[in-house]
């Protein structure tokens, strides 16, 4: 009908893809929830909506900045923002990913009702009859390892050629006797398995653990989070209520509030004074302090070592069927990680992302404690030693702190905010750099160089030379830079015309630098302010209703800059992938233009 080839036809002009989709998620929500936000308010409207929606957009974005005392607002208020944080974090949101490319892919690659009647039958031969020993079924699994590459998923859409071009992933009881396909079916290669002794792709089946595998971990994080905050509220309410009772704050529910903002990296906090009347609380800092690795810049590390230590305690096990259907999927998930995955990387990133870690959150440290102040002067030298490291893990994300940033040395605050703008720089590169597709998630290598060439000759080859990773990671921050650096300083200028009669008013707590810090401290969803005189809030807070909405712009467009490419094989839906046939056309021609062009220079 006409309807129906117009909404194709307009389908097939919408651009929808993750980042539209992202976007679209963090914008609908904030509008929805700060117009409850507002309402929710006591007295009525007592927050004003340009506040309201500033809120709203902070805490979904993981932001953490505050133009209004926090201790003011509502139970429900507090717990609007609790659930944005929630919401908007980057771990529950790349879960949420998860959850829908697996029942996507679940759905265009079901088989035929016969073929799932037949897998069921198939299943009932191994647990009803004991005589199938394991070893029994282990030989008749055999089928090889399949490394494939995206291209190859071309060819398994439609869902009459799902069993036969998937093979045993579907049905391994009764597919094993499916041949091989031919090597040259698809891009990558066929061989015989070293340690996979199935086939590594059967946690597509939905009968097989693949789901589970993906979840085991996560909701060991989960129960990570929930732990910490359930220390953390029995530890405030047992042995520091004050500064909770104070603000009119449950002891409990600012421990329960504070977890969630630390494992989502808010740095939103109940109380006024954020985490000052903590300095001494070695359980709080230490805790809050894994929770802020655990849900962001080390989240990558956390999870490889959970799988690593989940299929080592999968070995050790009796390898009964169940048993091997976990550790094939928990095998896989970590030899192709990148596949499955956006925030999971191969061995040698995730170590580099360790090494960046140690690296920058030392620099941090040490600043803090060879840069003196009054303030970081006046902390006793043990609990002194832990502030800095908490502010240290803090500043590139967490966005708590534990010392008045308008008082410490201006060299620290100087550095503070080149780590706030960096601080995404670290996973950003790891996941570009681990792509699929990663030639093309900043474009094809500019070739100006006979050098240029060779190295790109290289690294397509599969070598990757040392010259060649330093050539890639040079472009992605040269990319980045240039992506970032004309939001920042628009920002900045409008803030500073529209501030201009504060700066007249008051030049010192209106300057030019403070005004940077805020908005590089959006831009980074961190959420440490230099404050204002004789407030609580963040420096935002005493900026015109215009300029707060600028801020919030420049916090929903920091929140989506540390998103993988769009060609990203972990965020790519079953129907994107029709695509592919054309994407990996268009690279081959790279490819083949790329050894053309270097044959001839020689």
């Amino acid at each position: 009908m006409a309807w129906q080839r117009g909404l194709r036809l307009g389908k097939a002009h919408i651009p929808l893809n993750f980042a539209s989709i992202h976007y679209t998620y963090f914008i609908s929500i904030s509008l929805l929830c700060s117009v409850i936000f507002w309402v929710s308010s006591d007295p009525k409207f007592s927050v004003t909506y340009v506040d309201s929606l500033f809120l709203v957009i902070s805490g979904i974005t993981e932001t953490g900045l505050n133009t209004v005392n926090l201790s003011t607002l509502t139970t429900w208020q507090q717990t609007i923002l609790c659930l944005l944080m929630l919401f908007g974090g980057s771990v529950w949101v790349s879960i949420g990913l998860l959850i829908a490319r697996e029942r996507s892919f679940r759905r265009v690659l079901k088989p035929d009702h016969a073929a799932l009647c037949q897998d069921e039958l198939a299943e009932e031969h191994i647990n009803d009859n004991p005589s199938v020993t394991r070893d029994h079924d282990m030989q008749n699994c055999t089928t090889g390892d399949l490394e494939i590459t995206d291209a190859s998923h071309k060819r398994v859409w439609s869902r009459r050629h799902s069993v036969e071009r998937v093979g045993a992933s579907v049905g391994p009881a009764i597919q094993h006797t499916a041949p091989l396909p031919k090597p040259d079916t698809y891009t990558g290669t066929v061989r015989q398995s070293q340690d996979l002794h199935v086939n590594p792709l059967a946690f597509l089946n939905g009968k097989t653990i693949g789901r589970k595998g993906y979840f085991i971990n996560l909701t060991r994080e989960e129960k990570r989070k929930l732990l910490g905050c359930a220390g953390l509220s029995a530890w405030i309410a047992h042995y520091q209520p004050e500064p909770a009772l104070s603000n009119g704050i449950n002891p409990w529910w600012l421990g329960i509030f504070n977890g969630v903002s630390a494992f989502n990296n808010s740095g939103m906090s109940l109380l006024d004074a954020n985490m000052i009347p903590y300095q001494g609380a070695y359980y709080v800092l230490v805790t809050m302090g894994l929770l802020i690795l655990a849900g962001n810049t080390a989240y990558p590390v956390f999870l490889r070592f959970i799988l690593w230590a989940i299929l080592k305690a999968l070995n050790a096990l009796p390898q009964k069927p169940l048993i091997v259907r976990w550790r094939l999927t928990v095998k896989y998930v970590l030899r192709y990680p990148r596949r499955v995955y956006t925030n999971l990387f191969p061995i040698q990133h995730t170590w580099w992302l360790v090494f960046m870690l140690v690296v920058l959150n030392g620099i941090d440290w040490a600043a803090f404690e060879l840069l003196p102040s009054p303030v970081v002067s006046a902390i006793p030298p043990g609990p002194r030693l832990l502030d800095g490291l908490f502010q240290a893990i803090a500043v590139r994300t967490g966005g708590f702190y534990v010392v008045p940033i308008a008082n410490i040395h201006i060299g620290l605050q100087v550095l503070y905010v080149i780590m706030m703008y960096i601080s995404a720089f670290p996973v950003i590169i790891t996941m570009r750099n681990s792509n699929v597709y990663e030639e093309r998630s900043l474009g094809i290598f500019a070739m100006d160089t006979k050098k240029d060439e060779e190295n790109l000759h290289a690294y397509n080859s599969g070598l990757r030379s040392g010259s060649a990773r330093r050539l890639f990671i040079s472009q992605q921050i040269r990319g980045q830079l240039a992506h970032d650096i004309w939001w920042l300083a628009l920002a900045t200028f409008i803030v500073t015309v529209i501030e201009a009669p504060h700066f007249t008013e008051d030049p010192v707590s209106y300057s030019v630098f403070n005004i940077i810090f805020e908005v590089v401290s959006a831009y980074g969803g961190i959420g440490i302010s230099v404050g204002l005189p004789n407030q609580n809030f963040s420096f935002s807070g005493g900026w015109s209703a215009t300029s707060k909405l600028v801020l919030c712009l420049v916090m929903l467009r920091g929140r989506h800059r540390g998103l993988p490419a769009t060609m990203d094989y972990a965020v790519r839906l079953p129907e994107n992938l029709t695509e592919e046939y054309s994407v990996e056309h268009r690279e081959e021609q790279d490819r083949q233009a790329a050894s053309s062009n270097l044959h001839k220079g020689m």
